[in-house]
């Protein structure tokens, strides 16, 4: 990212120019001395936003050094599954549409799911 993310929220650096004049009251020097773009925040935020996106997962979510730690072999717990009502539907028209053209290639369709206007 190029930008401090707290620009995001509408943060600007501020700047503050100083000018120096000689005797005769011309401009000899004018110097702008800007904030910093990235402040000690920014930088934590990114390098662990950064760490936490470079972490070797399982397919549960979890960090395989957690998942995989010895002390941890009885510590999960797996809760009921949560239905995906848009993958099921999705689902159910690729097979319908597999069935109607059983010469199509499936892997080259683009599949968009949008939800219906419940006052529709």
């Amino acid at each position: 990212m190029g930008i401090a993310p707290r620009r995001l929220t509408g943060w600007e650096p501020g700047e503050v120019t100083t000018f120096e004049w000689d005797g005769a009251g011309r401009l000899v020097r004018a110097v702008t001395v800007r904030e910093a773009e990235f402040s000690e925040v920014d930088v934590a935020m990114l390098l662990a936003e950064f760490e936490r996106a470079n972490v070797l997962r399982g397919r549960h979510g979890r960090p395989m050094s957690e998942a995989t730690a010895p002390e941890n072999q009885f510590a999960y717990d797996v809760p009921p599954p949560t239905t995906d009502w848009a993958q099921k539907k999705l689902k159910e028209a690729q097979e319908a549409f597999k069935k109607s053209w059983p010469q199509a290639d499936m892997d080259s369709l683009l599949w968009l799911v949008t939800k219906r206007d419940p006052e529709a």
